[in-house]
């Protein structure tokens, strides 16, 4: 008899120790969801803008008159890259990668917003856009 009621505290302990535990993965998860909660809105920004600056060099390239414009669309590029993989891997120089995204992505906009073209009309409010999201960062 006593070695049942031993034997049933005893599962009873592995229960409620097994309950309580978190275990490593469950922590895990939550941190990502925390980081990407935190950055999301900046990220879907970058994202936005490395679209519509893809589609500006496509257009740019080879048109001498458009030089500027396609160097600073792929400098924007890279520069959103950057953010974002800061972003994702929740590094300390997050907040700084992003203002300078911030910085590029407002040169390419004022750069876009010289030229009649839609593409163009449209890469310029998406970087502004990002820029915004960056330096609330």
């Amino acid at each position: 008899m006593k070695k049942l009621i031993l034997v049933c505290v005893a599962i009873g302990f592995i229960t409620m120790a097994s309950a309580t535990m978190s275990s490593p993965m469950d922590k895990i998860v939550v941190k990502s969801e925390l980081k990407s909660e935190k950055y999301k809105a900046c990220i879907e920004a970058c994202n936005t803008c490395i679209a519509s600056c893809k589609k500006v060099v496509k257009m740019c390239s080879g048109d001498s008159a458009m030089e500027e414009c396609e160097k600073l669309c792929k400098e924007c590029i890279v520069a959103c890259k950057k953010a974002i993989k800061s972003m994702e891997s929740e590094s300390d120089d997050a907040k700084s990668e992003c203002l300078k995204c911030a910085k590029v992505c407002e040169r390419c906009a004022t750069e876009c917003d010289k030229f009649d073209m839609a593409d163009c009309k449209i890469c310029a409010t998406d970087c502004r856009a990002c820029a915004k999201s960056c330096n609330e960062m």
